[in-house]
């Protein structure tokens, strides 16, 4: 099963994805390609952000076979953008879950202070 958290820091926003769906064998698993593609489409934006002077310091994204991390702290100014984004990812990985739900289960973001370590 994937499990894929949402969760602010400190001012740190994360995402954490772990597991593997078991949908179908690796190479074939369509639920898998999804939640990857929701993960690498995070980082790519989360570094877009960064090239744009957006965020505090430079992101954590680290994506692998099994598990994926994305940190990006944004500036004062710039939070809500990217709250916004990582939302987005949210919403696509809600439906996936909804969708898929012996594969897929979704853990959301809490704006308050907590979350697990990554």
């Amino acid at each position: 099963m994937i499990v894929i958290r949402f969760y602010k820091k400190g001012s740190g926003v994360h995402l954490v994805m772990d597991g593997h769906a078991g949908a179908a064998p690796k190479g074939e698993d369509l639920v898998c390609a999804a939640a990857s593609m929701l993960c690498y489409t995070a980082g790519q934006a989360v570094q877009f952000l960064w090239e744009q002077g957006k965020l505090r310091c430079h992101p954590r994204i680290q994506i692998r076979d099994g598990r994926a991390v994305i940190i990006a702290t944004p500036k004062k100014d710039t939070e809500a953008e990217v709250l916004y984004l990582f939302w987005v990812v949210q919403a696509g990985a809600w439906v996936l879950a909804r969708n898929y739900p012996r594969f897929v289960r979704t853990i959301p973001i809490h704006l308050e202070e907590g979350g697990e370590e990554a």
